[in-house]
Parts: C-alpha cells; sequence; structure tokens
C-alpha cells in the first residue's frame, strides 16, 4: 500500500456513516458501528452498547472478592447501575429520577473510568473531566435526561458504592483501613450484592431500562426519535 493510499484511507476514516466529518479517532462498539469519544453524538448512543459494555466493565479495579464463592471475582458496571436505579425508588423515593440513576454511568460505557485516586487528582481530573462531559451530555440529549445529574443520583451511587465495599472488597489485616477515600459512607444500599456474569448483568440492565422507559412519560417526554 502506498502513502497516498494510506493517506485516502486515513482521511476516509473520519466521516462518519453519515457523511459527517468528525474530530478525533474512532472506538468500536459492540453493535458494529464507530463512536467518536471526542465527538459524541446524540443520535449514535445506542442502549443495547452501553448495557453490553458496562456489564463487560469489572468495578474497583476488579479488586473484588465474593465473601462466599470463591469463582466470583466480577461485578459490573451495569450491575451497579441497576442497583442505583433501585436505590433511587426503594429508598429515595424518586421514580421520576430512575433512568438518571440508570444512565449515571452510561459513559463509560465509551471511555471508561478512572479509579478515584487518579480521578479526583489535579492531573488527571481535568482533561477527563472535559472528555466525560462531552459524552454525558450528549447521552443525556439522546435520552432526555436531567443534566447535570441532581445530588440524588450522586446519593444513590455512593451508598450503592458502600454496599459493595462492604460485601465484596478485601482488607487485609495487616494494613491500617479507616474510611474510603472520596467516598461518603453514611448511607449503605440495602441490597446483596450478586456479582452476576456479563450477559446475567447486560440482561438484568436491559430489562430494568425496558421497565423504567415504560413509566418515563409520567416524568419527562421521551425524546421525539426514541428508540425503545
Amino acid at each position: 500500500m502506498n502513502v497516498m493510499n494510506t493517506h485516502k484511507i486515513e482521511e476516509r476514516s473520519l466521516i462518519d456513516r453519515f457523511g459527517r466529518k468528525r474530530v478525533g479517532t474512532y472506538m468500536h462498539t459492540a453493535d458494529g458501528h464507530k463512536y467518536w469519544p471526542f465527538d459524541p453524538r446524540a443520535d449514535e448512543v445506542d442502549i443495547d452498547t452501553i448495557a453490553q459494555h458496562l456489564a463487560g466493565q469489572n468495578r474497583w479495579q476488579g479488586a473484588i472478592r465474593h465473601k462466599r464463592f470463591k469463582s466470583k471475582i466480577f461485578l459490573s458496571v451495569a450491575e451497579h447501575s441497576v442497583m442505583c436505579a433501585a436505590y433511587m425508588i426503594d429508598v429515595l423515593k424518586r421514580p421520576d429520577l430512575m433512568l438518571e440513576a440508570l444512565l449515571h454511568d452510561a459513559s463509560e460505557a465509551y471511555i471508561g473510568d478512572l479509579i478515584r485516586p487518579l480521578k479526583y487528582s489535579p492531573e488527571f481530573r481535568a482533561p477527563f473531566l472535559k472528555v466525560e462531559e462531552l459524552n454525558e451530555r450528549a447521552i443525556a440529549d439522546r435520552f432526555n435526561l436531567v443534566y447535570p445529574f441532581p445530588p440524588e443520583v450522586k446519593q444513590a451511587d455512593e451508598a450503592v458504592c458502600t454496599a459493595e465495599s462492604n460485601q465484596c472488597i478485601f482488607r487485609h489485616p495487616d494494613e491500617e483501613w479507616g474510611a474510603v477515600p472520596f467516598l461518603d459512607d453514611s448511607k449503605v444500599a440495602p441490597y446483596e450484592i450478586q456479582m452476576l456474569n456479563p450477559f446475567e448483568a447486560k440482561e438484568l440492565f436491559i430489562i430494568a431500562y425496558h421497565d423504567i422507559i415504560a413509566d418515563r412519560e409520567k416524568y419527562r417526554p421521551l425524546p421525539e426519535a426514541f428508540r425503545v
């Protein structure tokens, strides 16, 4: 392949399937399309893709152990998200915010996440948050979410994180353990962490999504081109 042909391929790769010129490079998605994390568009956000990508991502950077079953060392972002949505109605009594809770980590389907020591450090935080916000806004536009997310979403997230920390994180007795950094552990979600495999977690996420969508218009309009 000569240099001229290579250049043409690179140039063509900057055009999406709708003929739009895009910023940055693309990633592959589970539905076989390109996604442009530096130039996200609401019309390219897909719920099945979000479900599968989140179902394949391990929480706590993989530092997960089931207290009874040694074979369980995986806890997906998808399972975490479903518990956040459940907490929103079970504890906070805000069914109007269940979709926001379910999709609060949806940007991680496209850009991943940083462990908290990095995410909250000045060196890493600013550039990552810029890209995270771009993708969160595209997702919010796609589903007509309340954005920026209201504080109840963070409350649900922290309560579920605390339940995960209590049930799934091993702490060696030789270490001194105090409060978990960057985590408000004053509330604990009242759920047993299942640690589902990725396929089960994806199915759980999709079921939760459709259940929430069925009642969504009671609280907030659905986008005109919404895909259920």
